[in-house]
Parts: structure tokens; C-alpha cells; sequence
């Protein structure tokens, strides 16, 4: 399993792959939505972004960074 990672890392690495916030969800959870708007991704806004999302957006996104695993 990967390891946590920083909120701030993980949101722009979406960015950059042209994901962006779609809505607030609830508490802190952020939605965010390919441009196209077929699939979508749910993140919490904390300090670190917890191991099992990580893994998530690690399946989700094949070209996720090296640094990740």
C-alpha cells in the first residue's frame, strides 16, 4: 500500500492532469471532475490525503507519479 500524501501534492497533480473542483462536498470532502465531466474524484481536505485514497487515485489515474508507490 502506498503511503500518505500531502493534500497540496495530490491537488495538483490533478490540476496538471486537468482535473478541477467541481463542487464542495460534505464536511471536507472536495469533488473533483475530469473536464469532460465522465468521472469524478473524491478527496478530503486534510494535511494528508490517506493511504487507501491514495491507492484509489493510484488505480484511477495510470499515469500517477513514480513517487507515489
Amino acid at each position: 500500500m502506498p503511503k500518505p500524501l500531502k493534500y497540496r501534492n495530490v491537488t495538483r497533480f490533478l490540476s496538471s492532469q486537468g482535473w478541477v473542483l467541481v463542487r464542495q462536498g460534505k464536511g471536507s470532502h472536495e469533488v473533483s471532475g475530469s473536464r469532460d465531466g465522465s468521472d469524478k474524484i473524491v478527496v478530503a481536505h486534510h494535511a494528508e490525503v490517506s493511504a487507501g485514497i491514495v491507492a484509489q487515485l493510484m488505480k484511477k489515474l495510470p499515469n500517477h507519479p513514480a513517487e507515489w508507490k
